[in-house]
């Protein structure tokens, strides 16, 4: 046991590392915003497209347990959504702070950090297998949660749906999934193209994070934003952000533990959709909130938390993971 307690977080620790570095370029103001911008940029358009193209394609077509498995933690996902307007109609939250509540606690990092660690920590199969935990988070639940915000920002859900159903991210995790569903492959020289991608996709996207959470405490990753010409978002009260994180961190993993063992998904499934499900708070969250004006500085804060937190959550959820793995 001791020598697995000491293995893991080593394998842990250089994707924290890599966010570390990023704060400290950002802190060290060697990264302007120029320069943020271009590499979230990169990261948006084309290593995390590339990324979820690669992992999903090769997942292959779900047999039945497989997919009650991915069914099991999209509902997860869902119902810590519901959770989390159900709090917030029961304390008087605001609808901003509702939306952005529901977002920040059930989209995580599954693919820049979640999957690397799990290839890393519990083997290349339980990474291929959660893979699809993957096109369930950029096509179910972030779809819903733009949705979500759409409504609290007094737009159109519809329109909001269908914007989210367009962007790059959404659409490779779209296409990689349609390509294992139906047995294809890219060809030879394009898929070499996207593997070389999709090989910078996670250092990159890890650096990016921590540039994001490094300048001024508020991310500006993803797609380039206009500077608001509105004075800056209000802060937002404390227990949103809080119950949002520990929805995040702990009723996520343990509700997709449960969940998957309940209906019988293959184990290594369980095992990385677990660790996917402990993930930190996606910086897409902050993307989003900060294109619809709803809950900015909330989905930053959250990021930001999460983050910090996961060193130790996720650490320890990946541990107990990898004892059980062996």
């Amino acid at each position: 046991m001791i020598p697995l307690l000491l293995d893991v977080p080593q394998r842990v620790l250089p994707f924290f590392l890599l966010v570390g570095i990023g704060v400290t370029l950002a802190r060290l103001r060697l990264f302007d915003a120029r320069m943020s911008t271009g590499l979230s940029a990169y990261v948006y358009w084309i290593g995390f497209p590339a990324l979820l193209l690669h992992a999903l394609s090769r997942v292959g077509a779900p047999d039945r347990a497989l997919s009650l498995g991915l069914a099991a933690y999209g509902a997860c996902a869902l119902l810590v959504v519901a959770l989390m307007v159900g709090i917030g109609v029961a304390a008087r939250w605001t609808r901003e702070e509702r939306a952005g509540a529901a977002l920040s606690a059930s989209l995580g990092n599954s693919a820049f950090l979640g999957l690397p660690i799990a290839a890393a920590v519990l083997g290349p199969e339980a990474a291929r297998l959660s893979a699809g935990v993957v096109a369930v988070d950029f096509v179910v639940v972030a779809a819903i949660g733009v949705g979500l915000l759409g409504w609290a920002g007094g737009r159109s859900t519809w329109r909001s749906l269908m914007q989210a159903l367009r962007n790059p991210i959404v659409l490779a995790a779209i296409t990689g999934t349609a390509l294992a569903l139906a047995g294809l492959a890219l060809p030879g020289v394009l898929d070499r193209a996207v593997a070389a991608a999709a090989a910078s996709g996670s250092p990159v996207a890890l650096v990016a994070l921590g540039v994001a959470l490094g300048q001024t405490g508020v991310p500006a990753a993803g797609v380039p934003c206009d500077p608001p010409a509105e004075p800056p978002a209000p802060v937002p009260p404390w227990p949103p952000i809080l119950a949002a994180a520990f929805a995040k961190l702990v009723l996520m993993p343990a509700g997709v533990w449960i969940a998957a063992g309940l209906v019988g998904a293959p184990p290594a499934f369980r095992l990385g959709a677990t660790l996917l499900a402990a993930t930190p708070t996606a910086v897409n969250v902050f993307i989003q909130t900060k294109a619809y004006s709803v809950f900015e500085r909330g989905g930053a804060r959250t990021v930001a938390l999460t983050t910090a937190l996961s060193c130790l959550t996720l650490s320890a959820i990946a541990v107990a993971l990898a004892g059980m793995a062996d």
